[in-house]
């Protein structure tokens, strides 16, 4: 139901095995010139389990969408990222493609930011582990970076981009186009996040 959350009891967690303890969250968003989307997250309460995607409720056309954040009110950009959905952050790199770990989510430019930040801190963690100073350093430059892109110091291009047309930007200065044959051959279509840090561009 639009506007409601309906919580659908699956059965047995495929991962723990406990009795009837596997369920799914379903919230449907009416999104101004996108459709209907609704947020579907499948849960285990007994181990914590968890699976979230975003599906599209209405067919659309395999789209390019792109935005450049330049100031702090563009980090309010939206971003509807479904399983299929590639996102691309050009001047620091980063790539998240489908695959068996993706997760589709709605969220906006801060929010992926905040996901791609929480992503490089972990790598951290394991570089430090392995007492790689220069792959610290590459780290602490793009989280330097994303710090000045959320202060509006520097400029960040988004773009997203999906086969089947279930994922956007949505906000004033996003332009949109459709993929061409070649591109849309080109993209994964899996469902696993991929992160790619490469140089800075400072």
């Amino acid at each position: 139901m639009k506007g409601e959350i309906q919580e659908i009891l699956l059965g047995d967690c495929p991962i723990c095995g406990a009795k009837n303890s596997l369920k799914s969250l379903n919230f449907i968003h009416d999104i101004p010139y996108f459709g209907k989307v609704m947020e579907s997250t499948i849960f285990c309460e007994k181990c914590g389990y968890r699976n979230a995607d975003v599906m599209m409720l209405e067919e659309k056309e395999p789209r390019l969408y792109t935005v450049k954040i330049e100031e702090e009110k563009d980090l309010f950009t939206r971003v509807v990222r479904s399983k299929s959905g590639t996102v691309e952050l050009d001047e620091i790199g980063v790539k998240i493609e489908p695959g068996p770990a993706s997760q589709g989510f709605i969220t906006n430019v801060e929010g992926l930011l905040e996901r791609v930040k929480d992503t490089l801190i972990m790598t951290r963690h394991f570089k430090e582990q392995e007492n790689d100073e220069d792959a610290i350093k590459k780290v602490d430059e793009l989280l330097e970076y994303i710090e000045d892109v959320r202060d509006g110091k520097k400029p960040l291009t988004v773009r997203i981009m999906d086969p089947f047309g279930h994922s956007a930007l949505i906000g004033e200065k996003v332009k949109s186009r459709l993929l061409s044959e070649e591109e849309i051959k080109s993209l994964s279509k899996g469902p696993y996040v991929v992160v790619e840090p490469e140089e800075t561009g400072q």
